[in-house]
């Protein structure tokens, strides 16, 4: 006498094999959709919220900081940017009027490696 648990069409091995590259294929896909990704996320947001009369000016100026995360026990192994480092790139790049800044943020494998890059504008 069979079942009806007998009679139910199961996924075998090889069903499961070929849903695996999909579900692969379908987490790199939303990696960055909702939030914070988790092998890759890379954001650009303003720095400011004050545009009113913005110019864009012709110079631009990028300064890093990177930030490395044990993930096991979350030390943080960083570097930071300070105000004087931002002068000495403004001033290296010839700027003298800041117009705006973006903060470019780049995240691997949930925040283990992190990098902030800020981007000054002007003249």
């Amino acid at each position: 006498m069979a079942t009806e648990r007998q009679n139910t069409p199961r996924l075998g091995r090889r069903g499961w094999q070929l849903f695996r590259p999909l579900g692969a294929l379908l987490s790199l896909a939303t990696a960055g959709c909702a939030g914070q990704g988790l092998l890759y996320t890379r954001v650009v947001s303003p720095y400011s919220q004050d545009f009113h009369g913005t110019s864009t000016g012709s110079k631009t100026c990028r300064v890093n900081e990177h930030n490395l995360k044990e993930p096991f026990t979350s030390v943080d192994v960083s570097v930071l940017f300070s105000t004087s480092v931002v002068a000495e790139a403004a001033q290296a790049a010839g700027m003298t009027n800041l117009y705006y800044a973006d903060l470019e943020t780049l995240s691997v494998l949930k925040g283990i490696y992190e990098r902030k890059t800020l981007i000054r504008c002007g003249d």
